[in-house]
């Protein structure tokens, strides 16, 4: 029996319904364990463009997905790391045309103008100093250099954590706890339910910053996976080899569609012949009842 698949081509609609059904079935399937296979990000990209599924879908859905951090196993009794970095290579250099989309991108995201420093094929952008507000330590890197770009998005949080456990933590734990266990001294007579008291209210004001820290450093890697991904993006579509690449592609594409119209437009005709003979063969069959 003939393959159904090799009688016509599939339109792309056709072939993302059965992509998506396919990808069902796979999840039951017995044979799949046999077949699967680990791949990394840049394969799974190039494979998927092969069957007509962008760069920018396979991204968003690896962002998506991505397992989550967990900040707090490496960052010790604060909760969190005190450095988090974001960083990825890609193959060919960037022009000094692409930093203006560049920056938009970070703008974007950050909500910020921030600060930026070109330096040769180094693209630099720091955040806006507020004299009122603690500064971030942030600082988005571009740089192109042998053949390849390397985006990388960096933060410090040593000035964050200091301000919370230090203000926070030490500031409201002995202002409150010593109030607290002077008075319960003086009332009761009692030095260790003082000192427990105390040792309570200063637990309890680190306890706070101790929640804070982690939350916000998780809020934040997650803009920076973002932005990184944006930021990977722009870079993939402005190095030679993806226009290369894409300008290489273009006429396949091309061929592909003017074939798929040739063979809708075959598809048409057979059909009106077929119709044109089923309504000869019914006028004949009718005339010769006639002239019976």
């Amino acid at each position: 029996m003939d393959d159904p698949f090799r009688e016509r081509r599939l339109s792309p609609a056709e072939v993302r319904r059965i992509l998506r059904r396919a990808l069902e079935l796979a999840e039951q399937d017995a044979e799949t364990q046999a077949v699967e296979t680990s791949m990394t990000e840049a394969e799974l990209v190039r494979h998927a463009g092969e069957l007509g599924i962008p760069r920018t879908a396979i991204r968003g859905a690896a962002v998506e997905h991505a397992p989550p951090e967990e900040p707090k196993a490496r960052g010790g009794w604060l909760g969190a790391p005190l450095r988090t970095l974001f960083e990825e290579e890609i193959e060919g250099e960037i022009t000094s045309d692409s930093h203006e989309d560049i920056v938009d991108v970070i703008r974007s995201v950050t909500g910020d103008a921030g600060q930026v420093q070109i330096v040769g094929k180094t693209l630099t952008w720091t955040p806006t100093v507020h004299p009122q507000s603690q500064p971030r330590q942030l600082s988005v890197t571009v740089r192109s250099r042998n053949g390849k770009t390397l985006v990388r998005v960096e933060e410090r949080y040593t000035n964050f954590a200091a301000a919370l456990y230090l203000g926070i933590g030490l500031g409201f734990g002995l202002g409150g706890g010593l109030p607290v266990a002077v008075a319960i001294a003086t009332t009761t007579k009692d030095g260790f339910a003082a000192a427990l008291a105390g040792v309570a209210v200063l637990m309890f004001a680190f306890l706070i910053p101790r929640l804070l820290f982690p939350w916000l450093v998780r809020r934040r890697s997650r803009k920076h996976r973002e932005l990184l991904s944006r930021l990977s993006d722009v870079a993939h579509a402005a190095s030679p080899g993806a226009r290369v690449a894409e300008e290489a592609a273009a006429p396949r594409k091309r061929k592909r569609k003017r074939i798929a119209a040739a063979s809708a437009e075959a598809e048409a005709e057979a059909g009106a012949e077929a119709e044109a003979e089923a309504e000869a063969e019914a006028n004949a069959g009718r005339g010769a009842r006639a002239r019976r």
